[in-house]
């Protein structure tokens, strides 16, 4: 689960980690590897991470000199970005070094904590339950369409809450095509979204997802900031 929601949120939840993980891998993005022991850094990329279990692998570390810092369990942090969006976790230690016919790879526990650091000119409206905000979910690679409620919204992208538990499970980086009803100014907006991270809640039976706006038109993108901007005045009266 999610600390906060504010533009900086920190992730306990092993799911809410693994989605960034997965997105990292997918994305095949440059992680930077720095040791608590110096300021030198080194880079590497998220070639899988596993839930279950919770961990997950990264190359080699280079320049090479980092391997042996690894070998010797030697604590470490890790910085990254998706679209704009830095992540950093910290007190990393290699469980064990591998290798196959690629080259040598290290498995790494999941983290106790992963801050996930938004863009901060995205200002973020949060949108009560009786602004009735909803937004319907599908996709050619699902049969049935998701339909729930919209928890905010910025400029760049909103938190939707899904009754119950999703299935099939969300991907990171899966794309739906959305139709988002704003009741409140009588108008709605249909458009692209990705899904940046996803968790289920037991306690509130509900699926919560992060996703971002992708290639708004400008009639679209001055929606989101008419309504976002209407949500902001409304908290201040």
């Amino acid at each position: 689960m999610a600390l906060n929601d504010g533009p900086d949120r920190y992730y306990y939840g092993a799911g809410d980690i693994f989605g960034v993980l997965r997105a990292l891998q997918t994305e095949r993005s440059l992680v930077n590897v720095q040791f608590d022991d110096g300021a030198q850094l080194y880079n590497t990329m998220v070639l899988d991470a596993n839930l279950q279990e919770r961990y997950f692998l990264i190359d080699e570390v280079t320049p090479r000199d980092g391997h042996r810092k690894i070998d010797e369990r030697s604590k470490f942090s890790i910085r990254a970005s998706i679209h704009g969006i830095k992540v950093h976790a910290k007190d990393l230690v290699s469980a064990r070094t591998l290798n196959n016919a690629d080259g040598i790879y290290y498995q790494i526990p999941f983290p106790a904590k992963m801050l996930y650091m938004q863009r901060r000119e995205a200002f973020r409206a949060y949108v009560p339950g009786s602004m009735k905000t909803t937004a319907r979910f599908s996709s050619e690679e699902r049969e049935e369409s998701l339909f729930g409620r919209i928890l905010n919204m910025s400029a760049t992208g909103i938190r939707v809450g899904f009754p119950g538990e999703v299935f099939p499970e969300l991907g990171p980086m899966e794309k739906f095509n959305a139709l988002i009803d704003i009741q409140a100014q009588e108008t709605s907006l249909e458009c692209q979204l990705e899904i940046i991270y996803f968790q289920y809640s037991k306690e509130r039976n509900q699926t919560l997802c992060g996703c971002r706006f992708i290639d708004l038109p400008r009639a679209s993108q001055q929606v989101v900031n008419r309504f976002v901007t209407f949500v902001q005045r409304e908290e201040l009266v």
